[in-house]
């Protein structure tokens, strides 16, 4: 029977007088195996990917358990509180500051202590993303370890030509650690069916590795991206979008979407497919309010892409 434990990894003290602190669970199975990390939650408005967490813990069961499993379903509680993809605090992006610095701003230290309390001790590591609170997404990112990329079960899949640095699978990748990185959900859609899906992606890596039991799962028909372009707009306003198809293919010059002024009325800019066949990434699934900047759209170039 499989034990489990909750460990949080003491940061500090904010002026409020709490203690900033960031979850673990550690579940400890009854045979031999790896270290499996599970996190969730680096940018706070990506809220998908905790609740993906908290109901494998509630739903799946662990009996048969190898190894261990260390999951941190939040590790940016302070944004997760604020729903902001930066800290409070310093407003840095928490997984573009990896390794960190122990003394550093509050976000490098708690980068510091993600890197020395739970990253350098695991053999695979899982990162859950999602879209955040208005954009949706959908694919699965091939680090090192594409078997396990392909074990989530997603239909899309990227492989990039290096790993951006800052990020916790830079980290990782530099350890040799096993890792992949799921972007899945967000936006505002009923995320019940991501969710579903993230449960049994990640229960179908554990089986992948052979530190739960059961069958595998085979993957479904799999497309690998080699490029895929992040489309920001240039004006704040109303999003429109015209393309709500995730994974749909779209054509070159087709509109995705239209940012409207919903002051003056007029149409502010036309956001439309770079690729001469393309395929949808992250999409808005309605109408959202934007600004300039923010993630309108992510685009695949199926041109390019590996079969």
């Amino acid at each position: 029977m499989p034990t489990r434990i909750y460990r949080p990894i003491h940061v500090g003290t904010l002026a409020s007088g709490t203690g900033l602190l960031l979850p673990v669970h550690e579940i400890k199975g009854d045979r031999p195996g790896p270290t499996v990390g599970i996190s969730a939650g680096i940018h706070g408005e990506e809220a998908t990917g905790v609740e993906i967490v908290y109901r494998f813990l509630h739903t799946v069961e662990l009996n048969g358990l190898a190894g261990r499993l260390l999951v941190m379903p939040v590790a940016n509680p302070f944004s997760y509180a604020a729903v902001s993809r930066g800290t409070p605090i310093d407003m840095m992006n928490l997984n573009r500051v990896f390794p960190g610095n122990a003394g550093g701003h509050l976000t490098e230290q708690m980068a510091h202590k993600i890197v020395e309390g739970f990253l350098r001790s695991l053999d695979v590591y899982v990162d859950l993303h999602s879209g955040g609170s208005t954009p949706t997404v959908d694919y699965v990112y091939i680090i090192n370890a594409e078997e396990l990329s392909r074990a989530f079960g997603s239909r899309l899949l990227y492989r990039p030509k290096e790993t951006l640095n800052g990020t916790s699978i830079s980290v990782t990748r530099g350890l040799n650690i096993r890792s992949v990185v799921v972007e899945l959900g967000g936006g505002r859609v009923d995320q019940s069916a991501y969710v579903s899906r993230g449960i049994a992606g990640l229960l179908n890596i554990l089986r992948t590795l052979d530190v739960l039991p059961g069958p595998v799962s085979p993957p479904p028909a799999q497309v690998v991206l080699r490029e895929i372009v992040t489309l920001r707009p240039h004006h704040g306003g109303l999003l429109l979008p015209e393309v709500t198809e995730m994974g749909g293919e779209v054509r070159g010059g087709q509109v995705l979407g239209r940012v409207v002024s919903p002051y003056s009325m007029e149409e502010l800019e036309v956001i439309r497919c770079p690729f001469e066949r393309g395929v949808v990434v992250l999409t808005h699934l309605a109408p959202s309010v934007v600004e300039p900047g923010i993630y309108g759209f992510m685009i695949g170039n199926l041109a390019t892409a590996e079969a």
